[in-house]
């Protein structure tokens, strides 16, 4: 009895700790943060922590809370891949922009490593990919500058996945179990692919669905200040989620200035995503924090800042030559990384449509972002 009293005991003792270690390990982290005053210094720590993590990245969460971890991961339901999926895509991207720059040999080494974990030697995916996030890894793998090895079955298998998951609109939809709403998310994740699929492979249906998925969220999620809603619904056309989240826009941005990149100067499409992209641009300066960052919720002066949102408004603000505003934002990125090289204080994974994270951690994707804004 004493005994069965005793490991009982010792067994709430360790899912106790287990919970306790995240907060304390985040406590822990954030001790000398905004350390890097020198900026080569700071990109250097960017970049090592990037290399560290590509090949070993870190489990960005499923929900909030640190109750039971133990039984989240047993239940295999504290993270899952598909999340993964997009911050390994983020960080791949940044790297690639880095690499282009220096060739450093430890950067190919690590991305090499990387690819041949996910794609076997005939160019199939190990993992068969079965959601729409993938794409922005697909994308991001086709983007390598060195990469001399077969990937176009890996690609294909995403595009045919891409083509099951059209509506009944000719849009996209992001999950099966929710075919009536298209998510601003959706952008992100698979205009880039779609678009470069089409130049690469002579599939002009490719470009006209990544322009169509675009054009759809533009008419029916947006505001005339080109400030978004989460989604719409497909059948009504009303707009669903809160206007101003901070990620949504990041994700509708990176789908569309992608695109705007990889089209032709000649493609008729072209002009119409310059003139939007300059639209987005002059309202979101507007929400610029005095210290260059910007809110996980625009519309709200009293949330707090988003690091994920802030990366992508400083690469954008890159691409569109506005360089005081890219360089306002980066040195707020600067003043929240961590002694590691972390960038900390980004928004954790929307669990819904309506329901964000309140927690603001370390993210992979922030840290691919803002890779892409330096290099």
């Amino acid at each position: 009895m004493m005994m069965s009293l005793f490991f009982l005991t010792l067994f709430f003792l360790l899912i106790l700790t287990i919970d306790f270690f995240p907060d304390f390990w985040i406590w822990q982290s954030r001790i000398k943060i905004g350390r890097y005053t020198n900026q080569k210094e700071w990109e250097k720590k960017i970049l090592e922590k990037s290399l560290s993590w590509l090949n070993l990245m870190p489990k960005t969460k499923v929900k909030d809370e640190n109750k039971l971890i133990v039984l989240d991961i047993l239940k295999n339901k504290y993270t899952n891949k598909t999340l993964q999926s997009w911050q390994e895509a983020s960080l791949l991207l940044g790297l690639n922009k880095a690499y282009q720059k220096n060739e450093n040999p430890k950067i190919k080494y690590e991305i090499l490593k990387f690819v041949n974990s996910k794609i076997d030697k005939q160019g199939n995916w190990i993992v068969e990919p079965k959601e729409v996030d993938t794409a922005l890894l697909a994308f991001a793998i086709s983007e390598i500058p060195f990469l001399s090895r077969e990937i176009k079955p890996a690609l294909d298998s995403i595009y045919q996945l891409i083509l099951s998951k059209i509506g009944e609109d000719g849009t996209i939809m992001y999950r099966n179990t929710t075919h009536n709403y298209r998510y601003v998310d959706t952008i992100g994740f698979i205009c880039p692919f779609l678009t470069k699929y089409g130049i690469e492979f002579q599939k002009e249906e490719a470009i006209h669905l990544a322009v169509s998925q675009i054009k759809n969220f533009e008419k029916y999620g947006m505001l005339e200040n080109k400030i978004l809603c989460h989604a719409y619904e497909v059948n009504t056309k009303n707009p669903l989620g809160i206007f101003g989240w901070g990620r949504g826009l990041a994700w509708f941005i990176v789908g569309a200035i992608e695109t705007f990149k990889i089209l032709p100067e000649k493609h008729t499409e072209k002009r119409y995503l310059h003139h939007l992209l300059q639209l987005i641009a002059e309202t979101l300066i507007k929400f610029q924090r005095k210290d260059g960052s910007f809110a996980w919720n625009l519309l709200d002066e009293h949330s707090r800042s988003d690091s994920s949102a802030t990366a992508v408004f400083a690469w954008f603000f890159k691409e569109m030559n506005l360089k005081n505003e890219a360089q306002k934002s980066l040195q707020y990125l600067q003043s929240v990384t961590q002694r590691s090289g972390a960038i900390d204080f980004s928004q954790g994974d929307t669990k819904t449509m309506g329901v964000y994270s309140q927690k603001s951690e370390i993210l992979p994707f922030t840290q691919g972002f803002v890779l892409k804004t330096l290099y």
